[in-house]
């Protein structure tokens, strides 16, 4: 009888030792996900889980996509509550993730800088799967053995190494872009604001000279420390712990989208938890509820959905409800981390490991990260570029920042500002309100989509000029010229400050 070949596995042979399971640790109850198992947990589960969680945080935060005019944001809130459900699918994690892609390209250029960090992770995440995917059949696999644990350790390792690296780069910019004079300065430093924004919910905060340093001098000295943390192995946990903390904390802030952006921090330190976190957690669940574990904890991510929509549905602001849901979700993950510390080691996983990314074409998503959080410094765009809450400013050949003074402008976009001194076109006038220079490319922008007749005088490059559109017809038809498709969604520039550089998002 002729004997039919076992398929290879996407897993390749020479990486399980350092960044796979071993086949023997497989079978290691304590490590892996066994088919007999009250539970079906391991760390691609977790991470889609987290991730699942994170895409729910997102919708509850920014509500007002709920429209007709965005059918997406329907559809990733459903795909979402489909992956907590069911968080060993792969197939509804990938109809999830393919959903919030939807829904970001009908958001931009309008979406906020972590969304735009997602976006890119989830290009390089939908791109590797599909690529594990189609390696795991072409070889013979079936869909059945997706449910195997060496098969699942083999499509996390697809997409991890990348995506822990993004996080690295994230960190890496969210600092380097608070090295500047503005920032430094406690009067209008970001840090100094959002510690005052705390006074209705935490109003036992008191907001000194000494609190608003500590707040400027902390979240330089964490932001700093949590990525390096996470990369030496016996720091790691520690690492975790801090970044979960330090963004539970963030979370609470009435920011809009504060506790959004926590909740995809929290799902991404799920990528660093050692191998086999999830086999202790397995065993604990076992240990409470014993053959009832795998109803239990279905139950709880019944529940979940469930009051989620009961709260809702007797009227309660979905921010109330996410804030909630991301306060209860972080607390449940800083107790789980804390609880398995005892007796609990980092494993072997060092950091090379780690970030070694099994496809070259992959190295593109760090990549892309580093390109978009250097625009400010290329003139190329200073919205959605990781500057978030940090008073940068590095408009019209102007630099406020401690270490990069000048600013190497690859085109002359950042460099034209203009000032706009009357208009009847409410969406300019608030820039003259505020006293705010804006770039050609953003009046331009305005202007383009207008859907009313207007005027607007301004000055550029020390002239006066004046623009008239009547029935549709501009004195200036340029700025009536709306940016190719592609730009449109990309490239985006901040209001600029005509003195010290305040904070913005």
């Amino acid at each position: 009888m002729q004997t039919i070949p076992t398929p290879k596995p996407i897993v390749p042979l020479r990486n399980r030792q350092d960044l796979f399971l071993s086949e023997s640790q497989v079978r290691q109850p304590s490590l892996a996900y066994h088919s007999d198992s009250p539970v079906s947990f391991d760390r691609l589960c977790l991470f889609c889980f987290g991730w699942a969680m994170a895409s729910l945080l997102h919708c509850l935060s920014f509500s007002e996509r709920f429209t007709s005019e965005f059918p997406f944001s329907y559809a990733l809130i459903v795909a979402a509550s489909l992956v907590i459900l069911n968080p060993r699918s792969v197939g509804l994690f990938l109809v999830m993730v393919s959903m919030s892609l939807c829904n970001t390209l009908t958001w931009m250029p309008q979406e906020p800088n972590h969304i735009l960090f997602e976006f890119i992770v989830n290009l390089g995440i939908l791109s590797a799967l599909g690529w594990a995917l189609f390696r795991h059949f072409r070889a013979g696999g079936t869909r059945e053995m997706l449910q195997t644990p060496l098969v699942r350790v083999g499509l996390f390792n697809a997409f991890a190494p990348f995506v822990r690296l993004s996080l690295v780069v994230l960190y890496f910019f969210a600092v380097l872009h608070k090295l500047n004079w503005d920032y430094f300065n406690i009067d209008i430093s970001c840090s100094t604001v959002l510690l005052k924004g705390y006074g209705h919910r935490l109003p036992f905060i008191p907001i000194n000279t000494f609190t608003q340093w500590g707040a400027v001098v902390g979240t330089l000295v964490v932001e700093t420390a949590i990525p390096v943390l996470l990369c030496f192995r016996r720091t790691r946990l520690a690492g975790i712990l801090l970044g979960m903390g330090f963004h539970y904390f963030l979370a609470i802030h009435p920011a809009q989208g504060l506790f959004s952006f926590s909740g995809l921090l929290f799902a991404s330190y799920l990528l660093f938890v050692p191998m086999s976190l999830p086999g202790k957690v397995q065993q604990l669940a076992t240990s409470w509820f014993g053959k009832a574990t795998q109803k239990v904890a279905f139950a709880c991510r019944v529940l979940l959905i469930l009051g989620i929509l009961g709260l809702v549905a007797a009227g309660a602001t979905t921010h109330a409800v996410g804030l909630l849901v991301c306060l209860v979700w972080g607390a449940l993950l800083i107790a789980g981390y804390l609880l398995m510390m005892r007796g609990f080691t980092a494993g072997n996983e060092r950091m090379g490991p780690l970030l070694r990314v099994q496809t070259a074409a992959f190295w593109l998503v760090p990549a892309v990260l580093i390109f978009n959080g250097l625009n400010p410094y290329l003139g190329l765009k200073t919205e959605k570029s990781f500057s978030m809450f940090s008073n940068l400013r590095t408009e019209g050949g102007v630099s406020n920042h401690v270490l990069i003074r000048k600013v190497a402008y690859l085109t002359d976009v950042q460099n034209d500002l203009i000032d706009i001194k009357a208009t009847n076109l409410a969406a300019l006038q608030a820039f003259a309100d505020q006293q705010e220079l804006i770039t050609y490319f953003k009046l331009r922008s305005i202007t383009s989509t207008a859907k009313q007749d207007f005027y607007a005088q301004y000055t550029r490059n020390g002239v006066l000029q004046t623009v008239r559109v009547v029935n549709g017809v501009s004195t200036q038809p340029e700025l009536l010229k709306p940016y190719p498709w592609l730009v449109n969604k990309f490239v985006r520039f901040r209001a600029v400050n005509k003195g010290a550089c305040l904070c913005k998002h």
